[in-house]
């Protein structure tokens, strides 16, 4: 795991040099590349690996590759300090550099820190019912450890920044809000990521294709990310997630064309049923099974 250690950093340290490049279309294109080749690297480190492992490293290259590009993407004159960079780069999850560019003082946390630690209780427990009664189907594997994580565990994360002076958002607002699916993917499921992919993808090509095309390429960029996090560390279900994201790509230039949204019901249910299509069914039993088999230590 050196190497993979050694590449994570090489995409911070990247970053940072990418963003004292100019004009910005220059970083972008360089920072892209250097995405490319440090996935390559990691996934040649990484050949022999056990899935877990493979998955785990090339997730932390892929997330240190795209942290250097947003901020080379965000930065040019105005420049984090390297302190509150590698805050950035290694603390958080999020996707906005300027949020730690500088503190605020009286920010709240309290109910993030009380909220984030129920539901890590609920995940957890939801977790263990799950592997004692032997489910197996994707959902009911899928929503505990979400449960856990993205609304646990980061939200815990975010009130800890919070109590630091740093302004972080929330990066899984509350689901059962969501209108439709454009509404979901950008407002409610991973805001930091959303606000990723427009950064440096949705806005820069949209000035070329046009707004439905900027939306589009979002969505095969996504899917082409979650190959790369998904079916590579397998090597298997190639072209699973790329589909599960163009198709709601698709529904998301529909509602955006027609002014309606799909409401809150069916997009959760085209969000959720076709969770197969996004962890295909090696992932989900060479990962997600194997992660939550870690319940088997609490049944003794």
């Amino acid at each position: 795991m050196i190497g993979i250690v050694f590449l994570l950093f090489a995409g911070l340290f990247g970053g940072r040099l990418l963003a004292k490049l100019a004009p910005k279309g220059h970083r972008r294109t360089f920072g892209w590349l250097m995405v490319f080749a440090l996935l390559v690297a990691a996934h040649l480190n990484l050949l022999d690996a056990d899935p877990i492992v493979r998955m785990v490293g090339i997730c932390a290259v892929l997330l240190a590759a795209m942290k250097g590009l947003v901020y080379a993407e965000w930065a040019g004159p105005k420049q984090l300090t390297w302190s509150r960079y590698f805050i950035f780069g290694l603390l958080w999850f999020g996707m906005d550099p300027g949020t730690f560019a500088k503190k605020r003082a009286g920010l709240s946390y309290k109910g993030d820190l009380g909220w984030g630690l129920l539901m890590l209780v609920v995940g957890f427990t939801m977790a263990w019912v799950v592997w004692t009664l032997e489910y197996r189907d994707i959902i009911l594997m899928f929503v505990p450890m979400s449960l856990g994580f993205h609304f646990g565990a980061l939200r815990v994360l975010k009130a800890i920044h919070r109590s630091f002076g740093f302004p972080v958002r929330t990066l899984f607002p509350n689901l059962l809000k969501a209108q439709g699916i454009g509404d979901f993917w950008s407002r409610r499921w991973n805001v930091g990521y959303s606000q990723m992919m427009q950064r440096v993808v949705g806005r820069p090509l949209g000035n070329i294709v046009g707004r439905d095309g900027g939306v589009m390429a979002v969505f095969l960029v996504s899917g082409l990310l979650h190959e790369v996090a998904i079916t590579l560390p397998v090597m298997a279900g190639w072209g699973c997630p790329t589909l599960y994201f163009v198709f709601h790509g698709g529904l998301a230039v529909w509602e955006r064309r027609t002014g309606r949204q799909l409401g809150k019901v069916l997009t959760l249910i085209l969000v959720g049923a076709p969770l197969g299509f996004l962890f295909p069914q090696v992932f989900q039993v060479e990962v997600i099974e194997r992660f939550l088999g870690v319940m088997k230590w609490i049944n003794g």
